[in-house]
């Protein structure tokens, strides 16, 4: 990699911190790529030689994010790991970028249809572990004969109600570490056989 290319790839993950961090802080839906280019110190031309739109930004951010769950819990379900563990794991990594996670379950339905099924698309991913695991423990006759969708789909909706609600739930810390026992406790009740 040459001089140039390598100034490049640096400022491109220099606008990638920018936005997250000012995402984080004013929402994306209050923050203009013009803000981001200056705060991170380049032209406002420049930033668009890097990503096309603001919309590109928060996908590549939200891609990072997901990437490194996606395999993290892929790994767990490949290696048989009981769902409780899986799940701990899952908001664990959840409650590591938290406030990123809750400015998208706030802003999420404001967001073009296009973003909205951009990230809904790359969720499923995700989602879509937790239906593997679930199948095999139905199989192994571990789980109830539960309608696989609807559960994950009462997970997630649980964890983004939490997520879209901290202020509420939580002044201060994270909202996924206090309602992490209730919400493995209330998925367990929901999946486990008696």
């Amino acid at each position: 990699m040459n001089k140039r290319q390598m100034q490049k790839m640096k400022t491109r993950e220099l606008v990638l911190r920018i936005a997250k961090e000012m995402f984080i802080k004013n929402g994306f839906l209050n923050t203009t790529t013009s803000q981001i280019a200056q705060k991170a110190g380049i032209a406002h031309g420049t930033l668009f030689l890097h990503f096309k739109k603001k919309e590109s930004l928060i996908i590549e951010i939200f891609d990072q994010e997901l990437e490194e769950i996606s395999s993290t819990i892929q790994k767990l379900v490949f290696e048989a790991i009981d769902l409780e563990q899986l799940l701990k794991q899952y908001l664990y990594l959840i409650q590591e970028e938290e406030d990123l996670f809750v400015v998208l379950a706030r802003e999420l339905p404001f967001y073009s249809e296009e973003l909205r099924r951009k990230i809904l698309f790359r969720e499923s991913i995700i989602r879509s572990h937790f239906h593997k695991a679930i199948e095999l423990g139905k199989r192994k006759n571990r789980y109830r004969d539960v309608d696989v969708a609807t559960a994950v789909t009462f997970l997630f909706g649980a964890i983004n109600y939490y997520l879209r609600l901290k202020p509420i739930f939580v002044k201060e810390g994270s909202v996924i570490e206090k309602f992490k026992p209730l919400i493995i406790k209330t998925f367990k009740h929901l999946i486990l056989k008696d």
